[in-house]
């Protein structure tokens, strides 16, 4: 049996990483939109700006790094999992490369399949169906994972359309300083919501992860 409790302890602590840069970052961002109004009406110099938004950036690149991290390690812990159960007997329907692959299968961003194969997992771990039958497959559901997806991946489907409506309406920046300026300018309410969002995310994929993890060391008996 594939050890995944180590995995797991480290995705937790990125999370939560990914969680508080996240916070820190709409704080940032919404204290810049006054600095960014000034240097469109022209009362703050360029070099001034760009000074004030070092730490955004410093705090973005952190968060960025810490999420393709727990990205890289989600995948392992999952493909451990699914190889697990399928040598406990138990024939899933979704071939452990998928916990790899699936994460950039279409629907893609909606992360549908992600969704299937957890909850697939999730029942595939029950320690308490280890009769050889396929009882297992009657396991009732993790209703927080239902709220990782909502927070994950219907959530920002919609912030995905909505920024798309808006770029329909406003037509496409030109990614200049110009152009960082007046997207901290307009930002507002969408960038709390946005930050709600993923840290509802964070927090459920938390609870997911080490609640899976527990199930699935009761039923490999993982010390």
């Amino acid at each position: 049996m594939a050890r995944v409790t180590g995995l797991a302890k480290a995705i937790v602590v990125l999370t939560t990483i990914v969680a508080i840069a996240t916070v820190v970052t709409t704080v940032l961002t919404l204290g810049l939109a006054g600095d960014a109004s000034d240097f469109l009406a022209g009362e703050t110099s360029e070099d001034d700006f760009r000074d004030a938004l070092g730490p955004l950036s410093s705090v973005q690149a952190l968060a960025g790094v810490a999420t393709a991290a727990t990205g890289i390690l989600t995948i392992i812990w999952m493909y451990r999992i699914a190889r697990n159960v399928r040598a406990f007997g138990r024939q899933t329907t979704w071939h452990p490369l998928f916990s790899i692959f699936g994460w950039f299968l279409p629907p893609f961003f909606l992360y549908v399949i992600p969704l299937l194969i957890l909850r697939e997992h999730w029942k595939a771990s029950d320690p308490a169906t280890d009769d050889g039958t396929e009882s297992w497959k009657r396991s009732p559901d993790n209703p927080i994972l239902w709220g990782w997806f909502v927070f994950y991946g219907l959530a920002p489907f919609v912030f995905f359309l909505a920024q798309i409506g808006s770029v329909a309406g406003t037509g496409v920046g030109t990614g200049d300083i110009e152009s960082v300026a007046e997207s901290l300018d307009d930002i507002g309410g969408l960038a709390i919501v946005s930050a709600v969002s993923v840290v509802g995310a964070a927090v459920c994929w938390i609870l997911v992860v080490r609640q899976l993890t527990q199930r699935h060391a009761a039923l490999t008996n993982e010390r």
